[in-house]
């Protein structure tokens, strides 16, 4: 692993009578895309809102870019990591430019709108993922993936090194999420960007991460390649359900299908 721009050491929380997280420690190297996967209320969110600093665990110490975080202000900490939602409501009365153009915020201050640099910046973002004809497009007239590729824009704009997602395909169909997923590709392989994604698409992950978190229970509980997670055991391990493994017809690298169900007698 290249040296780490994200560090955590035994991150523990609990909320409540909850425990969410318990002694989850990992690193993310430096252009490292890394895939979180588990099962809903295994801790993934949670996770990401610590790194986030929406949260503050119990216990523990988290490092980004070699630097603890309680010595990170917000705008310091948005300076290193640039988030992206499931998905962006619709009824957000910005245009696309003036939404993107907030992810200047960080470097501008105020609202992010600033000079003529972060116009090309945010324009320039727009242009990656194919969205430069939309700038003066309101959000509300776009689909759902329209609108999660303009959160992308304005993550890409806010020019941090690490770009942080939480199930950035969910809800869109299938020629969407192949959209997004090539552009997330794309960003990572080509500018170096280290990619985290909290994502219950195993098959996406698989092809296009180096790397894959399992987390259960609060807990990671894998922490490895693609390869080494695509197995029966381990998918059960992070699950708790079966899985049918078979090779893609292309690469040949196995692919999951949700096991059949034997017919009740």
């Amino acid at each position: 692993m290249t040296s780490p721009i994200i560090k955590t050491n035994n991150l523990s929380l609990s909320i409540g009578k909850s425990r969410l997280l318990k002694d989850v420690s990992f690193s993310v190297g430096k252009g490292e895309r890394v895939a979180i996967v588990g099962a809903n209320g295994a801790g993934k969110t949670t996770l990401l809102k610590c790194l986030l600093g929406l949260l503050k665990p119990e216990r523990g110490e988290m490092e980004i870019d070699g630097r603890g975080m309680p010595g990170y202000s917000r705008l310091e900490l948005a300076r290193k990591l640039a988030y992206v939602p499931q998905l962006l409501e619709a009824s957000v009365p910005f245009t696309v430019l003036d939404f993107v153009m907030m992810g200047r915020y960080a470097h501008e201050g105020g609202m992010g709108q600033g000079d003529q640099e972060g116009l090309r910046i945010a324009m320039d973002a727009l242009q990656q993922i194919g969205m430069e004809s939309f700038a003066r497009r309101t959000l509300s007239t776009l689909s759902g993936g329209e609108r999660q590729k303009a959160c992308i824009a304005a993550a890409l704009a806010q020019q941090a090194p690490v770009l942080v997602l939480d199930e950035p395909s969910a809800h869109l169909d299938p020629r969407q999420r192949e959209e997004i997923h090539h552009i997330l590709c794309e960003i990572g392989r080509r500018q170096g960007v280290t990619v985290l994604a909290v994502t219950h698409d195993l098959n996406w992950a698989a092809m296009d991460y180096d790397r894959m978190l399992g987390m259960s229970d609060g807990r990671v509980v894998f922490d490895g390649t693609p390869a080494a997670f695509m197995t029966p055991e381990n998918l059960r391990l992070v699950f708790g359900v079966d899985f049918s493994l078979h090779p893609h017809p292309v690469t040949g690298d196995p692919i999951v299908i949700p096991a059949a169900r034997k017919e009740s007698v």
